[in-house]
């Protein structure tokens, strides 16, 4: 997806006063001349252009460039996005601007590659952005006609910085050139175009991706995914209303969250998009010296507040809520105090179901904001048809094994058969979409196996979907972020062998973040910082390539409580006689002082049995048995609950290695 190029990039909003924010909005779904039409383009620029309403900005310093459909506020500058309109639009919006002022570059529609021509990039390869206008390969000009090159962008950086305006881009487009194979009924759409689909030259069309130059000057550039993954865009709810997915999830946090820093925004964008599938298809990125700088318009009044027309609240899936979660009502949208309360029945993409609660309202109430969001650890399965095809057993016997229907009309996964044996994808429809053998295998043995792999598969997805949305935490903003959390930090060491068996490695610890390759005898490093200022409650767990999750930390009879100012290192061997696709979560929860120990312990000690993770709900969210959680009590819901995860992907020691 994205190189770390200083192009285009997708805008959000930065500092400055909001009387000076200018946007550009650009979504484009409707391509003339490439066979490559996305249905969320045109629905994402008017979700931003109201999220950046919300936040304060003026209906007529926006300028949305889409097709004819899409939904353009009142006031609003209107056009379609041809690529001179989108050079004019941003071209203009940086000359209209002064010293302190923002302008905001939002990009929604597909990306590509096409060779370097000036060799700024290395590596031989331009990222490119496609407006509607788009034509392919056109060898007499020796580049794709009428696309918008990263370098460019770059240029309209630099006039910014020149006049000392702050630019803000977010890009929910993709660059990488990694092949993937969709599932079958794939029910996601990835907005990447490749060379061959432009017609380049195969002697021109490569992988490698340059680096790019930083720029000078104040900006943010917000990505929607990694430089070797995708960007997908969903459908939402119902009414299938199409996505970014990047995009829903970001716009639901500027909309619910006042005072939060670019950094924060994506760390807590990605969280929401583990929300819907327990796994991250793509995995948001942010760098610029403004990305720890506060979002514009935190002190936009009544942010947090939406509409309420009797018992429809006006906001749903694309704004994070979820059934059962409690709202407070508001006569105005600057009261205090709360006329009444009321609980979430229904949700939709775009509204909501309420039921009022007791005691009920006595004057007429027209806003409400979350106070108690409830968890969704729903999974829902389906079996594609090639799967089905693939069960000697027949569907009805592994479906009378497994504790959640396996048949579902609107799935959030779906099994399916890779060649060898069933495989589970989730809601972008990709096999492996993080590389080779990275979605979970379900093995090809009898009824009684299969159902078992699906047992541990649901219930890690439903771990992951209630730590992500665990770690939203706080009530009232629905996150507990910022630079006062937790640090966790990874690290490798090389390992060595001695006759077979591994050695003590002799190599200096390498620091690794996100997701790293490591070899059978190389050791985990893993520093925990307790920058809070109360005591935490730590649990280390690690999720096995089968979906057992096992505890790394604490051991038995072990304190798991770290004081405020306290550190921890932990080492842990890494041993594999196969490539396997693993992961490190670390969970840790505020202490009070006298309190008992948080920990999530009794998750692993030998996996997740089918059945299992049925009340995951209300182990994230209430007090649990004693007995059960071995003596230890977990946080009620609400709990600034701080995750941290390592993606590792582990492979045999080699001699030579």
């Amino acid at each position: 997806m994205m190189t770390r190029l200083i192009p285009l990039l997708l805008a959000l909003w930065p500092l400055g006063t909001l009387a000076d924010t200018r946007a550009v909005l650009v979504g484009v779904g409707d391509y003339l001349y490439l066979d490559a039409d996305l249905q969320g383009p045109v629905n994402d620029v008017g979700l931003m252009a109201d999220t950046l309403m919300r936040r304060g900005v003026a209906a007529g310093a926006i300028t949305v460039l889409s097709d004819d459909a899409a939904r353009v506020p009142d006031g609003a500058v209107r056009g379609l996005p041809d690529r001179v309109a989108i050079l004019d639009a941003l071209g203009g919006a940086i000359a209209a601007s002064g010293p302190g002022d923002t302008v905001v570059f939002y990009f929604s529609g597909h990306g590509a590659q096409a060779p370097d021509l000036n060799g700024d990039e290395g590596g031989g390869m331009d990222e490119i952005f496609l407006p509607r206008d788009t034509r392919g390969w056109n060898g007499g000009i020796g580049a794709v006609e009428n696309a918008i090159l990263d370098d460019e962008f770059g240029t309209f950086t630099e006039q910014a910085a020149a006049r000392g305006v702050q630019l803000v881009a977010i890009l929910d487009a993709c660059h990488s050139g990694t092949g993937f194979r969709a599932g079958p009924e794939a029910d996601a759409r990835a907005r990447y175009i490749t060379p061959a689909q432009l017609g380049l030259p195969d002697d021109l069309a490569g992988d490698a991706v340059g680096q790019g130059h930083a720029p000078a000057g104040d900006y943010v550039f917000l990505y929607a995914a990694q430089s070797d993954q995708r960007a997908f865009e969903y459908p939402v709810g119902d009414a299938r209303l199409w996505h970014g997915d990047f995009t829903r999830a970001l716009t639901s946090v500027m909309q619910e969250v006042p005072d939060i820093t670019y950094t924060a925004l994506v760390q807590a964008a990605a969280a929401r998009m583990r929300t819907a599938g327990g796994q991250a298809a793509q995995t948001p990125d942010v760098e610029g010296p403004l990305a720890d700088a506060p979002v514009i318009g935190g002190d936009a009044p009544g942010l947090l507040r939406m509409q309420v027309d009797g018992q429809t609240l006006r906001a749903g899936l694309l704004a994070g809520v979820t059934k059962g979660s409690i709202v407070a009502l508001y006569a105005g949208q600057l009261d205090d105090t709360p006329a009444g309360q009321a609980e979430v029945t229904q949700v939709r993409a775009t509204e909501a179901d309420l039921r009022y609660l007791e005691p009920f309202p006595t004057e007429k109430v027209a806003y409400a904001q979350i106070t108690d969001r409830a968890l969704d650890t729903s999974i829902a399965l389906n079996f594609s048809a090639e799967a089905r095809a693939h069960l000697p057993y027949g569907f009805d016997e592994l479906a009378a094994r497994v504790d959640i229907p396996l048949d579902a009309a609107t799935p959030s996964h779906r099994v399916v058969w890779d060649g060898a044996q069933f495989a589970l994808i989730g809601p972008d429809g990709v096999l492996d979409a993080g590389g080779d053998g990275t979605s979970i295998r379900l093995g090809a043995g009898d009824a009684e196996a299969l159902a078992r792999r699906i047992g541990l598969a649901v219930g890690r997805l439903r771990l992951e979907k209630a730590l992500a949305q665990m770690g939203q935490g706080a009530v009232k903003t629905g996150f507990a972020l910022g630079p006062t959390g937790p640090t966790v930090g990874f690290t490798l060491t090389a390992g060595r062998m001695r006759g077979g068996t591994c050695a003590t490695p002799d190599g200096t610890p390498q620091p690794v973040t996100g997701r790293a390759t490591a070899h059978s005898c190389d050791v985990l490093g893993l520093r925990y910082d307790n920058t809070t200022g109360g005591m935490q409650d730590v649990t280390v767990l690690y999720v096995n390539a089968d979906s057992s999750i096992d505890t790394l930390w604490p051991t038995r009879n072990l304190s798991n409580r770290i004081e405020a100012g306290g550190s921890r290192q932990m080492d842990f061997a890494l041993v594999a006689d196969a490539v396997l696709h693993e992961q490190v979560i670390v969970v840790s929860v505020p202490a009070d002082p006298g309190s008992m120990r948080t920990t999530l312990a009794f998750l692993g000690g030998g996996g997740l049995p089918a059945g299992s993770m049925g009340a995951v709900a209300e182990y994230m969210a209430s007090v649990t048995d004693p007995a059960q959680s071995r003596g230890f009590s977990l946080k009620p819901k609400g709990a600034d609950l701080s995750v941290h995860r390592l993606d590792l992907t582990l492979t045999p020691f080699q001699t030579g290695d």
